[in-house]
């Protein structure tokens, strides 16, 4: 990565902090751990920072990961949550281990055609970091914008899915995610500024139907496109508007915040949190309590290092917590996998919004609720509530049918605009 120079900042008489050497070619890992509301931010006084982060941040070339679809994460992923989710919410592939199938789906012939479960992407493309690369909260710094912005958070963020069954991803099959960084702005006033990053990530399958048309040049050209996310040639082929040729599309907004001191986690650590009640009653919930042994599992599943999820006087004493906290993609999936109960099978999540808005903890009782728009039957609304009762995370899903069969172009390139929340 080229070197970068600040001394525009110095110009300036702005904070002035050295970058982060970023290991190239990986993916990262964050966690949801505070409140943040960009809304409610005033804007930074300080154009010069945001100018030359945002310019620095997302110059930084696409990240390429591939990774085989094996069913072993992806079992091991139904193992971890068998006790926690009721039979309902878990996949309809799933065998738990006490069931007359023992053979679980490595070795089940019938499983290459099992759907594969929507959010479970987020136990694949692991970093490959070595331990020298991490810092020293555990974390990687492959999206940071360096001192004194090293405390990371998840504030939210999308997912879309790709609704013709041809292009999703498929079990034992090669698979792709290019990530890159695609927005970066600075709210706060000086000294208590926070970096928002958003980084988009696409991923895509590699399976033989993918490329099933044209002659093999053409479909060497396209996969070659895709292994090297070619966004030049991709872009030229499906549009910049198109979920196509894409399994997964998902946007991550990150935070960074500056280093507490002691004083001030011990203060954050004394704090009572605000707590905001849903407004609405759901049509269906599910409580559940997650324990350290599911934080483990699912911080060794999406090897995540972070110590807020591991280490429990680090959480306390360095960040200000009263426990480990629970994954930001954790609850991702436990809130697809509720949400996905909610659904018939001919139905898929084509789209889902989400906000964290509240820390959830280890060895407390959280409750995720799905509740049906009553003015769109395609529409329901999911959150999750904390321990007492209020909101911690905010989601909205919007539901659409598989598509079994390929649709002529011209109907499938708008789809992407077809799914926007914003209307």
């Amino acid at each position: 990565m080229k070197s970068t120079t600040f001394s525009t900042l110095r110009r300036n008489g702005a904070n002035v902090f050295r970058p982060i050497l970023r290991p190239r070619h990986a993916i990262a890992r964050c966690s949801s751990a505070e409140t943040i509301s960009p809304a409610d931010i005033p804007t930074a006084e300080s154009p010069a920072l945001q100018n030359t982060l945002h310019a620095e941040l997302t110059s930084r070339p696409i990240n390429t990961s591939t990774d085989y679809i094996s069913p072993i994460p992806w079992n091991l992923l139904n193992v971890s949550l068998s006790d926690f989710l009721p039979p309902s919410c878990q996949p309809r592939s799933f065998k738990p281990v006490d069931s007359e199938d023992q053979a679980g789906p490595a070795n089940n012939p019938n499983f290459v055609s099992t759907p594969f479960p929507q959010g479970y992407h987020l136990v694949y493309f692991p970093p490959p970091l070595t331990d020298r690369s991490l810092l020293p909260d555990g974390t990687d710094s492959l999206h940071s914008p360096g001192a004194p912005f090293i405390k990371r958070l998840w504030g939210g963020g999308s997912l879309v899915f790709n609704q013709e069954k041809r292009l999703q991803l498929v079990p034992n099959r090669l698979a792709v995610c290019g990530e890159e960084i695609t927005n970066v702005k600075v709210k706060g006033v000086e000294g208590q500024e926070k970096v928002f990053v958003t980084v988009k990530r696409r991923i895509a399958s590699l399976a033989g139907g993918v490329f099933r048309a044209g002659n093999a040049d053409k479909k060497k050209r396209r996969r070659d496109a895709l292994l090297k996310m070619d966004m030049k040639q991709l872009e030229k082929r499906y549009g910049t508007e198109s979920v196509r040729p894409w399994a997964v599309v998902e946007e991550r907004n990150l935070v960074f915040m500056r280093e507490k001191s002691r004083e001030e986690a011990k203060e954050d650590l004394e704090k009572v949190g605000r707590v905001v009640k849903p407004t609405h009653t759901p049509d269906f919930s599910v409580s559940l309590t997650p324990n350290a042994a599911l934080l483990f599992r699912f911080s060794a599943l999406s090897f995540n290092a972070h110590r807020i999820h591991l280490d429990q006087q680090y959480t306390r004493e360095v960040e200000g917590h009263r426990n480990l906290l629970v994954h930001g993609p954790l609850t991702l999936v436990l809130m697809l996998s509720v949400l996905r109960s909610q659904i018939t099978e001919a139905k898929m999540v084509l789209r889902f919004d989400y906000r964290n808005l509240a820390p959830l903890y280890v060895d407390e009782e959280m409750r995720i609720c799905v509740r049906r728009d009553p003015e769109r039957e395609d529409k329901l609304d999911v959150w999750v509530e904390g321990r007492d009762g209020g909101l911690a995370v905010k989601g909205t899903a919007i539901i659409g049918d598989v598509e079994l069969e390929r649709q002529k172009e011209t109907k499938r390139e708008p789809g992407f605009k077809q799914l926007d929340l914003r209307d």
